[in-house]
């Protein structure tokens, strides 16, 4: 591995999720995470959120009801038909994004104490996620542009599907859950196939976020007394392993890696390929520092 169309929502009561948990390799990236610290540790309120709940949230999303509460005792058993919804083209514009920030992460019970007590926190994050979710629109507009499309537009581009990768790699919550959402997400007719447009856009979003979308809130927040400074120089090194080229590459190298031998995965045997045991393991995927540590050995 190198170095390594929309849904249907049914929903019933919450039940316990007995899956084995998957274990995470650990990724030393010292050098070029210490920038990053702050922003997805310190200030990083998803990392209180459990992933099931900010997904549950997600598919419900929208402008009118954007202030309506919530069930999440119903969150764990979404189920999806690939073929009836617009989930997967579903815009997730700016100002949506924003929204989705304050009506739902904000005012979620788990969260709502903490934030009411530190508005610092909730400042931070904001601005964080909000100018990280500008870098992804920037990257996924010119990698349109690179495939074709005239005039793509970094304010229109990002999509619900885009937006799970924040849940996938800042929020709580079990692994083996996080994986089994990802299968039931780009299935089809039972197995996740080759040559899946969806996923490969999601992909591409899972690369850009932690990389040159954190590298873009790493910038705008410069001038933050908590965050601090950042050289040209710092900046420069942090872009050379962020740039477009190297994402859609770690995409190339998923893609290679997971269809090197069949052009389709039945859930268990998508399942073995984020085992940690494994030399080719695509467990670096769930988490910010293993997509960095990815990017940087496989640098182009």
């Amino acid at each position: 591995m190198g170095k390594l169309c929309s849904k249907n929502v049914q929903v019933e009561s919450k039940q316990i999720d007995t899956e084995p948990e998957i274990s995470l390799k650990t990724f030393d990236n010292k050098e070029f995470d210490k920038y990053y610290d702050l922003q997805e540790n310190k200030y990083n309120i998803l990392r209180k959120l459990n992933f099931e709940d900010f997904f549950y949230s997600l598919v419900r999303f929208s402008n009118e009801n954007a202030t309506l509460e919530d069930d999440y005792t119903k969150a764990a058993t979404l189920d999806y038909n690939m073929k009836s919804s617009s989930f997967y083209t579903e815009l997730f514009t700016s100002d949506l994004f924003q929204s989705f920030i304050e009506n739902k992460i904000f005012k979620h019970k788990a969260l709502n104490e903490t934030i009411g007590k530190n508005e610092k926190m909730s400042t931070i994050f904001k601005e964080t996620f909000l100018n990280a979710n500008n870098g992804l629109g920037l990257k996924l507009a010119q990698h349109a542009k690179e495939q074709g499309n005239e005039n793509p537009d970094k304010n229109t581009i990002v999509t619900k599907v885009h937006a799970i990768a924040y849940g996938i790699l800042y929020c709580c919550g079990k692994n083996s859950t996080k994986v089994k959402t990802l299968f039931k997400l780009f299935q089809e007719d039972g197995k996740i196939k080759k040559n899946n447009e969806m996923l490969e856009q999601f992909l591409l979003a899972l690369t850009i976020i932690p990389s040159y979308g954190m590298v873009t809130a790493r910038n705008k927040l410069s001038k933050n007394e908590e965050i601090g400074p950042i050289s040209k120089e710092e900046l420069t090194k942090l872009i050379n392993v962020s740039e477009l080229k190297d994402c859609v590459n770690l995409v190339h190298i998923i893609n290679d890696y997971l269809f090197e031998s069949t052009d389709s995965y039945t859930y268990d045997q998508f399942k073995q390929k984020f085992d940690s045991e494994s030399i080719k393991s695509l467990n670096f995927m769930l988490t910010p520092k293993g997509v960095r540590y990815m990017l940087i050995q496989n640098n182009i």
